[in-house]
């Protein structure tokens, strides 16, 4: 998650539970590496689903809270579950092969602030 990367307000034990998640994904990077396993973290920002739909039918607004939360990212709109699979294809394929203890934001430009 984007927020392992971020602080914000009313998330801090969530926060700190993805950043735990984030370094203990580094250190396995560092230790599995000598036996050719790499470990990487794909860390999505909002993404469609139904939790977070159901989050946005909860607000006594659902369409001006959605638009409210879209303005928070730099691309202004919500990944779709399908970006999110893209970005976890592309670390399990051979076009990733060098690359392990990274994390990969999926979050529309969010943790670029």
């Amino acid at each position: 998650s984007r927020l392992g990367m971020v602080g914000k307000a009313g998330e801090v034990l969530y926060s700190a539970a993805k950043g735990g998640l984030i370094m203990l994904a580094k250190g396995a990077a560092i230790e599995w590496a000598s036996r050719g396993t790499r470990v990487n973290v794909v860390a999505p920002g909002l993404t469609v689903t139904p939790v977070i739909e159901a989050s946005f039918q909860r607000s006594a607004d659902p369409e001006a809270y959605r638009r409210e939360r879209e303005s928070q990212i730099p691309l202004q709109r919500l990944a779709t579950p399908e970006e999110i699979a893209d970005a976890v294809l592309f670390l399990a394929s051979s076009e990733s092969t060098y690359i392990t203890g990274a994390v990969l934001p999926v979050d529309g430009g969010y943790t670029a602030f």
